[in-house]
């Protein structure tokens, strides 16, 4: 009898994500590129750490090596070079490995290989995500102690052709190397400056824009060659723009209240602006209180601190509290660029937390603008990451307040993608390209929202490894999992943040969405009630989930109203947007309902304005994102039907 020959090896399988679409856009520039890969980077790789090709599968590789080590320096040492090499490049262009690793017993017959242990090498590369790379449990006890990164849980999975569950786990390669020295402020509230009262939730309408030519890859690399703008670490010693310093806030001399709101103040403002990592770095409490020691005028308590701008606060007595006024004062003008008034209630110790955050927030995009004034001066060559990061937010804010969706996207992206190319890993600059791209403004205009939502997420979950503990990317996490239908997950995530901050309203509205989605109107009815109750500032797409709310509870006439003030407060390419803008048919089925034939043909004329050629319900449905409020809810059909629309 003749016996297998075989041995233990570590094997690895390589696999290009998307490579068919790739072949069908650019078939020799993309085995062109590949090639060129191949040549450059992953062939002396895997010679360098002694692997053996054993085959090529057109867009793979199968790779056996003797050390399970070597196996996963090589392929974290792939991935790495890949994301430096599609630095840059356009989404459509670039070319990502999915990479599995498993040590098992082979088969040898010749030069190939074969046997389970390969089977589940390939399995591990089909789980793995662009860029990415997955392990099974035997290959993470084995170099756990050996390498220096860590590896994600992703639990027993089961897969084609293998009997037994498969022990997952993804290798964490942004934890290789040396820690990072960014500081970052775990648990604490990060307030981001914010252009427009209109939140960006993905979640409320498809996430995602369209990919722009922003630079092709030769023309930038030309740029590269040519300029070397510094890369800024957030926030070095060196780095002074958006440095504060909070100044304790002025109470009247014998009114004890205003002296304990105050004090409440001051030290809420502090920690907001502390914990603001990514766009800010805040003075010391100590060196504050010795500027002041020595100083009374702004700028020379500025030049005493080295920082750019001064909070200050006021705190006098009103008919129901006090109030705090809060101004941002530019140290090199000694002028106020922004100025905050907040109620305090008669039994509060300080202004509403959400409130507060907010207030610091718009005070915190003043003061960014007036940096990115100053950069403006500066050519283009002269640009580092920081420079590119501010103007990035600071155009697609003014875009957007002219309804320049498109417009807001393009100059955004533009700039975001010239600072990673200079830095991968830049906080700053993932935090916005996450924010950017998963925004729910650029749908109605749009044409391939899926690239763009992977562009975002990618982003988001690097983001996520440097501050995993970030609202507004919790919330953003949150938001695509509610996307993607998985609203218990979203629900997981949404409690996650309130728990640390109740009062985080973008979290409240998400935990609200996927409370209707699981059908539990009521529950999410009462989210809204405590929300609105507390005063906090709304958005269109916030009216619009509430007259959903309002809908599937029968309150047509709260509906009604609430989707007519959704419609009124939405752009025409949100309107024509199949998530945000299914609200106007909210309009026409609640105006139906009510036996208000005359208003629901208006709005239906409306509708059909902004969105031609969908008159049927038939088309309707086919025209409605599946994470639209009202998606698959037979009653909404049933009024439109009774505004006179036909199956």
């Amino acid at each position: 009898m003749t016996r297998d020959h075989r041995r233990l090896a570590a094997i690895v399988s390589f696999d290009v994500a998307g490579y068919s679409r790739l072949m069908g856009a650019d078939e020799s520039g993309t085995l062109a590129s590949l090639k060129a890969h191949r040549r450059e980077l992953i062939d002396p790789k895997i010679a360098e750490h002694e692997g053996r090709i054993v085959k090529t599968t057109g867009d793979g590789l199968l790779v056996e090596f003797a050390s399970v080590v070597d196996a996963v320096r090589c392929a974290v040492e792939v991935q790495r070079g890949m994301a430096e090499r599609n630095a840059g490049a356009l989404p459509d262009k670039r070319l990502d490995f999915r990479i599995g690793i498993n040590v098992g017993d082979i088969i040898i017959d010749g030069d190939d290989i074969f046997g389970d242990g390969v089977n589940v090498a390939a399995r591990l590369e089909a789980l793995a995500e662009p860029g990415g790379i997955c392990v099974s449990r035997v290959v993470r006890d084995q170099v756990l102690d050996k390498l220096s990164f860590s590896f994600e849980d992703l639990g027993k999975q089961e897969v084609k052709n293998i009997v037994h569950p498969v022990e997952v786990f993804r290798v964490a390669i942004d934890s290789a190397g040396p820690v990072s020295t960014s500081p970052t402020a775990a648990g604490r509230t990060r307030t981001s400056p914010h252009p427009s009262t209109r939140r960006s939730r993905p979640g409320r309408a498809l996430l995602a824009v369209a990919v722009l030519a922003i630079l092709g890859l030769a023309a930038w690399s030309a740029y590269r060659a040519l300029v070397s703008p510094a890369v800024v670490v957030p926030y070095s010693a060196q780095d002074r723009r958006m440095t504060f310093a909070v100044l304790p806030f002025h109470a009247p001399a014998g009114d004890a209240g205003a002296v304990s709101v105050a004090a409440a103040t001051t030290d809420a403002a502090i920690a907001v602006e502390e914990g603001n990592v990514v766009w800010a770095q805040v003075a010391s409490r100590r060196s504050v209180g010795q500027a002041l020691a020595q100083h009374t005028g702004a700028r020379d308590i500025g030049k005493a601190l080295d920082v750019h701008f001064l909070i200050r606060g006021n705190v006098t007595p009103a008919a129901s509290g006090y109030r705090v006024e809060m101004l941002m004062v530019d140290v090199s003008t000694e002028r106020a660029i922004g100025t905050k008034s907040l109620p305090v209630a008669a039994d509060a110790v300080m202004p509403r937390r959400e409130d507060l955050q907010g207030a610091l927030g718009m005070l915190t995009y003043n003061a960014l603008q007036s940096e990115v004034q100053r950069a403006r001066a500066k050519p283009a060559q002269a640009l580092d990451v920081r420079d590119l990061s501010f103007r990035a937010y600071v155009d697609w804010g003014e875009h957007k307040q002219h309804r320049d969706e498109k417009g807001a996207y393009v100059a955004a992206t533009d700039l975001l993608n010239r600072a990673l190319a200079l830095a991968p890993d830049d906080p700053l600059a993932l935090y916005l390209t996450a924010q950017v791209n998963l925004c729910d403004c650029v749908n109605g205009w749009s044409k391939n929202v899926e690239e763009q939502q992977a562009i975002g997420a990618a982003a988001l979950e690097k983001y996520l490894r440097h501050d995993p503990d970030s609202p507004r990317m919790l919330n953003l996490k949150s938001e695509l999992f509610a996307l993607h239908g998985r609203y218990e997950e979203s629900l997981l995530v949404t409690e996650s943040v309130l728990k640390r901050n109740p009062d985080n309203t973008e979290a409240q509205w998400d935990e609200a969405y996927a409370l209707l989605k699981l059908g539990r109107p009521k529950d999410a009815s009462a989210v809204i009630d405590k929300v609105l109750a507390s005063g906090a500032p709304t958005g269109a797409d916030v009216a619009a989930l509430a007259a959903a709310v309002d809908f599937t509870l029968g309150r047509y006439d709260d509906a009604a109203r609430m989707a007519r003030s959704a419609v009124t407060g939405l752009s025409h390419d949100d309107l024509r947007n199949s998530r945000l803008g299914a609200v106007g048919l909210t309009l026409v089925a609640a105006e139906a309902r009510l036996g208000h034939a005359a208003q629901a043909r208006a709005a239906l004329a409306d509708f059909e304005a902004a969105v031609p050629g969908v008159q049927s319900i038939a088309a309707i449905k086919a025209w409605m994102h599946p994470a639209a409020d009202l998606a698959g809810f037979q009653p909404l059909f049933d009024g439109l039907r009774l505004a006179g629309i036909h199956d």
